[in-house]
């Protein structure tokens, strides 16, 4: 009783706004889906886990290498062996750490720093508050195979770290920073961690790259094609001095695909009689006619991609031939072709230039700098 009575009391002269931050050494990521009510949740460390306030002050060693954790779609209650919490914060005030990783069984993956909850849309968010550069050492393995040379994985490290900074409040009305998907960046946490990824990080450390002061916005990309394309001309919006359209004879990636009669039936087209491109002036397909035997059918070539599968048809950096009934499709690059080639990256490394050559290359005009 008394130990419920004493974190009462802590809840009450807690900071209102335990989000503003004055530095970015930790960044709290949503992991795994959404937990529904009343699902099982259940946290397991080989030490003991213990419950710390945002600014790591211990205030239950809680004595439990297990805890449940259950949300019953307005409270979440922790419960172990001789331990109850009843209505854990919602908000990060309070969270479950330990001195060894923790393991998130609904995700089956194991996380450094700590676990704490958020409730929106009426489930449970798992977040996992984590050191930014163990943060990117359970990104970098995810976006970049650890076999690559190091000098592009450092590349990669510098990209990951301004993009996590740049989008720092990307989803903070929910009440975390970013998620472990492509819409932040891929996250699995400890268990991918590798030594080479590892060592990219620990050697740029606090490195960013800037632009007049300012974190760069990094975007990257698997493969350019040959030809990187300008942000406002992949997306509109206002020109970015450093993510140009420029020749990139680093990254070529040609690929080819023929296609298919399930692939028409997507597109609802039929009696294809030949096929005119709309491009842009990197050589991108903006849109794509189709002339039938019931007229021209005009598609985005977007649209195009998307209903086919973007891992099918790579990039919009494409032509199309009609050839005695087939339908033929060749093209290079992989994804949208904006910001740094991961492929190109490789290559450069691999004729010697170093992680300051490669960031130089894809962001002309930046400066690397540390974040303080």
């Amino acid at each position: 009783m008394k130990k419920i009575l004493l974190l009462a009391i802590i809840f009450m002269f807690l900071p209102i706004n335990i989000f503003a931050k004055d530095s970015y050494d930790k960044i709290d990521i949503k992991i795994g889906k959404s937990v529904n009510e009343k699902e099982n949740l259940k946290l397991k460390s080989k030490s003991n886990l213990f419950i710390i306030t945002s600014d790591d002050q211990v205030i239950n060693k809680t004595n439990n290498k297990e805890i449940d954790i259950m949300f019953d779609g307005k409270n979440i209650n922790l419960k172990g062996n001789n331990f109850k919490l009843a209505n854990f914060p919602q908000d990060g005030a309070f969270l479950i750490g330990s001195d060894s990783p923790i393991y998130v069984d609904k995700i089956k993956r194991n996380y450094r720093g700590a676990i704490s909850f958020r409730v929106n849309n009426g489930k449970l968010d798992v977040v996992n508050n984590v050191n930014i550069d163990d943060y990117l050492r359970g990104v970098l393995p995810k976006e970049m195979s650890p076999e690559f040379p190091m000098e592009s994985l450092k590349a990669q490290a510098l990209c990951s770290r301004s993009f996590a900074i740049n989008n720092f409040n990307k989803y903070i009305k929910k009440g975390y920073n970013l998620d472990d998907t492509t819409n932040s960046q891929v996250y699995y946490g400890k268990d991918v961690e590798e030594k080479s990824t590892d060592k990219a990080v620990e050697s740029t450390l606090g490195e960013v790259i800037k632009y007049d002061g300012k974190i760069a916005e990094t975007i990257f990309c698997a493969s350019s094609g040959g030809y990187t394309v300008s942000s406002s001309e992949a997306w509109g919006g206002n020109f970015v001095p450093y993510l140009i359209s420029k020749e990139d004879p680093y990254s070529v990636y040609p690929w080819e695909y023929i296609i298919k009669d399930s692939d028409l039936k997507k597109l609802d087209l039929t009696d294809i009689l030949g096929v005119n491109l709309d491009s842009t002036s990197s050589n991108r397909v903006k849109n794509i006619t189709f002339k039938t035997s019931k007229g021209n059918i005009t598609l985005k070539a977007n649209d195009f991609r998307n209903k086919i599968g973007n891992t099918i048809i790579k990039s919009t950096l494409f032509d199309i031939n009609c050839d005695n009934g087939k339908i033929i499709v060749k093209g290079n690059g992989y994804g949208h072709g904006v910001g740094m080639s991961q492929y190109g990256a490789v290559e450069m490394a691999k004729k010697g230039s170093n992680y300051k050559d490669i960031i130089e290359f894809y962001f002309p005009g930046t400066n690397i700098e540390k974040i303080k």
